[in-house]
């Protein structure tokens, strides 16, 4: 690649490009790289010089990019065409590739990554990778393809400020795992205005759409909507969450088709200015490869992270197809890394974006790794994979070791192993650390057995503690542990093989406490002390029928469960049930009170962000599901349906659980209702397009909204 083709290339497509990235000037940084590098080894010097040359690709490719970009752009109908989208101003449509990648180029590293994922090198049975290191990135950090950097000046007059709210506190926040870490929601207020995204049964033909209402005591007022339709060459659309950060609405989703790879299934986050909360303003839609997992907001940077399946059948040098791709040009080879052994030929993909810039990603970071359950906190993400391979008996061979020392399958006898450890199901986690927008990969480990849930994370005073499942395949049954590990992942402290025969239904870390819930036929809460990291202890155990799905603290020396009854001699499951948790002295627990209710159901257990749980004005809100009989329309018969019970209660020491509400919903809906307060009125959302207004000092219905 010479100047002329680059100069070309900007000429034709008429884009402002850096001073910094001119060829004339790439030329020099190149040379510069070549005299401090030599020293460090050819295979550095090879990836500096891709990555200067690179940058200045994705300049160009900005442009080139652009008919991918705009055919995404969905359509506002709060604001005008002309402030949808400024970014798309700047771009030209052409027919031109999208990949970022110039004709001719030496591309090593996503070579290697073919060979080590679709290639000779991959064993058909899925266990492992003949592989003699990874491919890890250099310790550069940015967008490589993406450069984030053509764009940074775009916008910058978004502010993030919490001024558009309430004065007043007494408004109910989104049921967040972690303090200052936001998970998004469908139903969000900020004290004065409620945020509603409708998500009707047909979800797939663009019918969604994000309300903004304003609230005056009981009474709702629609001050604008935005419509989600579909994305122009997808066919089906999944807008999943949504975020209010200050004057920023942010929602993600992704977007896939029924007869395309699954390469080709992106996922996406969408910005509004909503300064103005009558005319919503579009700003821009990011982009990065595969299906929407999950996405924070903490410190006003959205870190999204999707799932990208490679294309299996495609050739050698066809990179889109397993590449994984930030607004339709390749990840950047130094934002890849590939673990030195591998599982799975999946990656996980991460992408960061700054709120107060959300005209392009500002980092980027994808590893080879199938991740089967993640947890964020303030400064870190951490990834836990299955890995098959380090219980099933295999070892891990090079490609100069002799494979006949494994069978056909590639597995050794496990019989012949002394190491009972080996024979238990093992995980891999990965941690990448996250400052202002930046990822930067900090290591990984491998722990015994998977994860219930993302509470059965925690990070507290620089150390990740777990609790996980094992099942060891030499007794071919479960049990449970806890790990500690430091910053660097080193393991520091452990409980292994509690509750044999049990596996953990729910979590929950209280400073250095942990509680977790096991279950078999009864429901043991174990209390463990972390006080001293290296050396935890069990404190107390409770053992009840049934077991608890769901923690959560609920004022001073109080734990909320919210799970199922069971039969203690059989185990079997039968209603739900709410506890509440005496821990006022963690080394003797008790359950203070129980209630069993009729409801065989209750979608809130697995979805956390469906309770309202708020002790200081002693509320307790979920919907469960049951067969109730109601008369029909005509009011003459009876007639019997599965419905949705938005239930609220109180607790009392003495009376235990007291029901406030119970509003039957007229619909149904998979993302399950839920329900905010503002002051003393609370509001349900049914899931799909209806907000019941309840007032809260004597707990009548006054009427429902139907957006």
């Amino acid at each position: 690649m010479d100047d002329k083709f680059l100069r070309d290339r900007i000429r034709d497509n008429e884009v402002d490009v850096p001073e910094s990235l001119l060829p004339e000037n790439i030329s020099k940084k190149l040379d510069a790289g070549a005299d401090n590098t030599k020293k460090q080894g050819v295979k550095t010097l090879s990836r500096n010089i891709r990555g200067f040359a690179l940058a200045a690709a994705a300049v160009i490719v900005v442009a080139a990019g652009a008919s991918m970009v705009s055919r995404l752009s969905p359509k506002n109908t709060s604001g005008s065409n002309e402030d949808m989208y400024e970014y798309e101003k700047m771009l030209e449509t052409t027919d031109e590739e999208t990949t970022g990648v110039t004709a001719g180029m030496e591309m090593t590293i996503y070579d290697e990554l073919y060979e080590k994922l679709i290639g000779r090198n991959y064993i058909d049975n899925g266990y492992y990778i003949l592989n003699d290191s990874g491919i890890t990135g250099s310790e550069e950090t940015g967008a490589g393809h993406y450069d984030s950097a053509v764009n940074e000046n775009v916008r910058n007059d978004i502010t993030t400020d919490t001024d558009s709210g309430s004065d007043s506190k007494d408004f109910s926040k989104n049921n967040d795992q972690e303090e200052g870490v936001s998970e998004g929601n469908i139903f969000i207020t900020d004290g004065k205005y409620l945020y509603v995204m409708k998500k009707p049964d047909d979800v797939y033909v663009g019918t969604r759409s994000v309300s903004i209402c304003a609230v005056d005591g009981g009474a709702l007022d629609e001050s604008s909507r935005i419509q989600l339709d579909k994305l122009v060459g997808y066919e089906y659309v999944d807008y999943n969450t949504m975020y209010v950060d200050g004057n920023v609405l942010v929602i993600t989703g992704d977007a896939y088709s029924r007869y395309t790879y699954e390469p080709e299934c992106i996922s996406f986050g969408m910005f509004y200015d909503i300064s103005d909360k009558e005319a919503p303003k579009y700003i821009n839609m990011v982009t990065q490869s595969g299906y929407y997992e999950s996405s924070r907001i903490t410190d006003g940077v959205l870190y999204m992270i999707s799932h990208y399946t490679p294309d299996y059948s495609c050739s050698e040098g066809e990179y889109e197809s397993y590449i994984p791709m930030y607004d339709g040009m390749l990840a950047g080879e130094h934002n890849i890394y590939c673990p030195e052994y591998v599982s799975d030929r999946s990656y996980t993909v991460i992408g960061s974006v700054d709120l107060k810039n959300p005209m392009s990603y500002k980092d980027t970071e994808a590893v080879v790794l199938s991740s089967d359950n993640m947890y964020v906190s303030g400064n870190a993400i951490y990834f836990l994979s299955y890995q098959p391979y380090m219980w099933y008996g295999y070892e891990i061979l090079d490609d100069a070791q002799d494979d006949e020392r494994q069978d056909d399958e590639g597995r050794t006898d496990a019989a012949d192993t002394d190491n009972q450890s080996s024979q238990k199901e093992k995980s891999r986690l990965m941690k990448f650390s996250i400052e202002n927008g930046n990822i930067e990969y900090a290591g990984e480990t491998e722990v015994c057995g998977s994860v219930d849930s993302q509470f059965s994370f925690s990070e507290y005073n620089g150390y990740i503690r777990i609790v996980t499942t094992t099942y060891d395949y030499t007794y071919y049954e479960p049990s449970c542990g806890l790990y500690i590990f430091d910053s660097d992942l080193k393991l520091v402290g452990s409980i292994e093989d509690i509750a044999n025969g049990e596996t953990v239904k729910s979590s929950r870390f209280l400073g250095n406490m942990a509680y977790f819930v096991t279950f078999r036929n009864t429901d043991p809460l174990f209390v463990v002390d972390m006080s001293d990291p290296a050396d935890p202890v069990i404190v107390d155990e409770l053992k009840l029928p049934g077991f608890s799905e769901y923690l959560h603290p609920y004022g001073e020396g109080k734990m909320f469960g919210l799970g199922y009854e069971a039969d203690e001699s059989s185990g079997r499951v039968s209603n739900v049930k709410m506890s509440m948790f005496d821990i006022s002295d963690p080394y003797d627990i008790s359950e203070e009170n129980r209630l069993q209710l009729e409801a065989y159901y209750s979608g809130a257990l697995y979805e956390h962000r469906a309770i309202l749980v708020n002790a200081e004005r002693n509320l307790i809100g979920f919907v469960t599901e049951e067969n109730i009989i109601e008369t029909d329309k005509t009011g003459a018969n009876l007639v019997g349906r599965l419905a949705q019970v938005y239930r609220l209660y109180s607790y009392d020491e003495n009376e235990g659980f007291v029901q406030l509400i119970e509003c039957v919903l007229d619909v149904y809906s998979y993302d399950y209702p839920r329900a905010v307060y503002i002051g003393d009125y609370l509001y349900i959302f049914d899931g799909v397009e209806s907000i019941y207004i309840y007032e809260l000092n004597d707990y009548s219905l006054i009427g429902a909204t139907e957006l």
